[in-house]
């Protein structure tokens, strides 16, 4: 999480100096906490762990970063990603830890391990700080949770111009 925060400063900077959209979608494992509960510690940090390996088959540029921002959840870091671009790799986020078919009964979800992610777009400024982007994507994905999970939400437009 520390290089997440870390990057995001890089990130949020280069941006804004080339002018460049940076995207953040944060993750969180639907259920995990009943699915922890019900299959033991064990096999939910292997459950982490792959989960973990299907989202990093996404971030595939350099610049690109996973990480795992606590318990369950996971953040992206897309530098120079716009809204479209952002939301295309949170759905293949979303699609490659389906594929896993790791069986969850008791997730409302889905029979199988499924995750919700937020998705949020910017043109870093000086006027807003970087945490504002994580905030509004962490925002997003409860939204999605509160939607029904295995979904991704993003935000329509891509900017932080409501936020103070």
């Amino acid at each position: 999480r520390r290089m997440f925060e870390r990057r995001l400063k890089e990130e949020w900077s280069r941006c804004g100096r080339n002018g460049t959209s940076l995207s953040v979608v944060m993750i969180d494992i639907d259920n995990f906490k009943q699915y922890n509960d019900h299959y033991g510690h064990q096999l939910g940090d292997q459950c982490l762990e792959m989960v973990a390996n299907a989202l990093e088959k996404v971030a595939l540029r350099p610049a690109d970063l996973l990480a795992r921002y606590g318990g369950e959840e996971f953040v992206m870091l897309l530098p120079e990603t716009n809204k479209n671009q952002a939301y295309v790799l949170a759905e293949r986020c979303r699609q490659n830890v389906l594929q896993l078919q790791i069986r969850h009964e008791l997730s409302s979800a889905n029979e199988f391990v499924s995750v919700s992610l937020g998705v949020q777009c910017c043109l870093p400024n000086h006027d807003v700080a970087p945490d504002s982007l994580v905030g509004q994507s962490d925002a997003l994905l409860y939204k999605a949770k509160e939607g029904g999970r295995n979904r991704v939400e993003i935000d329509g437009e891509c900017g932080l111009n409501n936020l103070s």
